[in-house]
């Protein structure tokens, strides 16, 4: 249960919870923005990344909302993070990210090294210069002060697995179609669905059994499951969704 938990870091809007494992599986699980603004996020993919305490897990909650942005977050984690790997002698190491959680997921992976990433509905970019089209965290970004991280720009598949899944609603697409395309990203569109792309697939009682592939590093198994969901490789769909006019979205995410 959470109370068992241990708080390890909390430095201004940086939280960050660890749970004890057995194995030497590193789990990072970061947050999206929550359905509570008034409130900080919740962690996600709680029970799925512990696989009942057989992986070690931190959960890393941005209760500013920044997207990585606030000063100094992104180096606090990588030491973190660096530290508690050393702590367990974990030799893996796997990333989770839900919508907030998967960009800031994604650009943390540029400055160190993941096995595996598993990222849900990531933004491109909060940034209004970059992704003028976005409308939904507009009360939030007004927050940013500065855009350390702009967007999503590159990534690094020579050092880490990467799968990005998105919907294919005109707002989740506005992001899905900006990010690069790099030998080794797998980054697939499902049909039908929105940005609560993974609580859809919590639903279906789909999910657990895709982040349990993406944690033990079954990565063929892993393509093969989100074919069956009837994911689309982003290669295949995106030449017949190409210069679409996406509207305002004034929609809470």
């Amino acid at each position: 249960m959470l109370e068992s938990w241990d708080t390890i870091v909390q430095d201004g809007p940086l939280r960050v919870i660890y749970a004890p494992g057995r194995n030497d599986t590193l789990v990072v699980s970061f947050s999206g923005v929550g359905k509570d603004r008034k409130v900080a996020p919740p962690p996600e993919f709680a029970g799925m990344a512990s696989r009942n305490g057989e992986n070690h897990v931190l959960f890393v909650i941005d209760e500013s909302r920044s997207w990585l942005n606030a000063p100094g977050m992104a180096e606090q984690l990588v030491t973190t993070i660096e530290d508690i790997r050393d702590k367990t002698g974990a030799t893996r190491l796997v990333g989770l990210g839900n919508s907030m959680g998967a960009t800031m997921l994604l650009l943390l992976s540029r400055m160190m090294d993941f096995d595996t990433i598993l990222a849900f509905t990531p933004q491109y970019s909060v940034d209004p210069f970059v992704v003028p089209e976005e409308t939904r965290w507009r009360p939030l970004r007004k927050n940013i002060g500065n855009f350390r991280f702009p967007a999503v720009d590159f990534l690094r598949p020579e050092r880490t697995i990467y799968f990005i899944l998105h919907g294919d609603k005109a707002d989740e697409l506005i992001h899905a179609l900006r990010f690069p395309r790099q030998h080794r990203v797998t980054h697939m569109i499902l049909p039908g669905y929105g940005h609560r792309l993974a609580a859809q697939l919590k639903t279906m009682n789909a999910l657990s059994g895709i982040v349990n592939l993406a944690i033990t590093g079954r990565h063929f198994r892993l393509r093969k499951k989100l074919n069956r969901l009837g994911a689309i490789p982003r290669h295949i769909f995106e030449p017949g969704h190409r210069g679409l006019v996406f509207p305002d979205v004034d929609s809470a995410a």
